[in-house]
């Protein structure tokens, strides 16, 4: 008998637990893509109209126009009384190079700072041969230089810085 009243107490509790570990939940939707003509998209979506906020459309004019302002109404100090545009140059060392190359670069520099600077340029390709005359054939893309003109150059830039005297730097 006791085995009958405990089976009938299983029986009828699993018949009281079944439905709820048998029952299906809700069947879940996945997102889809649907193609929607604009009608139907605005439908679905909505219209929300713009609404301006008066009170943060007034602080951004008020930081605009104060900063327009501050801009356009800088002071100037009325205690100044000159303006340097270029700085004071320290004074050249010409103490190593020879005498004769001081006035070569001397002769460049006037020639660069005259009214016609072509000058001072001419004044460097001297010792090239390069003047004035002879220009119509590097205007043209051809230019003829003598190799030894310029190791010649070179020597004599080296000599004159070393501090030697030189012939070929004429002022």
């Amino acid at each position: 008998m006791n085995f009958l009243k405990r089976s009938a107490c299983i029986a009828v509790l699993i018949a009281m637990g079944l439905p709820t570990t048998v029952q299906a939940n809700d069947v879940v939707t996945l997102p889809t893509i649907k193609i929607m003509a604009e009608s139907e998209l605005r439908e679905e979506v909505g219209f929300i109209p713009f609404q301006e906020d008066e009170k943060v459309r007034e602080a951004l004019q008020h930081h605009i126009y104060k900063v327009h302002s501050d801009m356009q109404n800088a002071g100037v100090d009325e205690g100044i009384t000159t303006v340097n545009y270029q700085p004071q140059m320290t004074a050249l060392d010409f103490s190593q190079l020879s005498p004769l190359l001081e006035q070569h670069i001397l002769a460049v520099a006037r020639g660069l700072q005259s009214s016609d600077p072509t000058s001072g340029l001419f004044k460097m390709l001297e010792p090239l041969n390069i003047d004035r005359n002879n220009i119509m054939g590097i205007r043209d893309g051809t230019i003829k230089i003598n190799m030894d003109d310029i190791l010649k150059l070179q020597k004599q830039i080296e000599d004159g810085l070393r501090g030697q005297q030189n012939q070929f730097f004429m002022p």
